[in-house]
């Protein structure tokens, strides 16, 4: 938890929320399998890159969202929501202009 006791009380490691996320950050990896599998892709290489990455920017992600937590507090949530919301209106922008 934070220095503002941000946090406490909610466990997003397990049990229903953690099934909830790891779905629905998993919906793009079926939309590239899916991809590769019509392309008729070998699918070795792009799976061992991507899940190396993967690895590597979730680690990354967690160690600045802990810093951020310690930083901004509760505001560390309302930054991190303001920057999908943001990434989510530049892709769905691009795709209608």
């Amino acid at each position: 938890p934070g220095a503002d006791g941000a946090g406490r009380g909610r466990d997003f490691s397990r049990g229903v929320t953690l099934l909830v996320l790891a779905v629905a950050t998993s919906i793009d990896a079926l939309a590239v399998g899916l991809s590769f599998a019509f392309l008729s892709v070998s699918i070795v290489v792009p799976v061992v890159t991507i899940g190396v990455v993967a690895a590597l920017i979730t680690g990354v992600g967690f160690l600045v969202g802990r810093r951020a937590s310690r930083v901004l507090g509760k505001r560390a949530e309302t930054l991190g929501g303001v920057i999908l919301i943001a990434i989510g209106l530049r892709i769905l922008l691009s795709h209608l202009l």
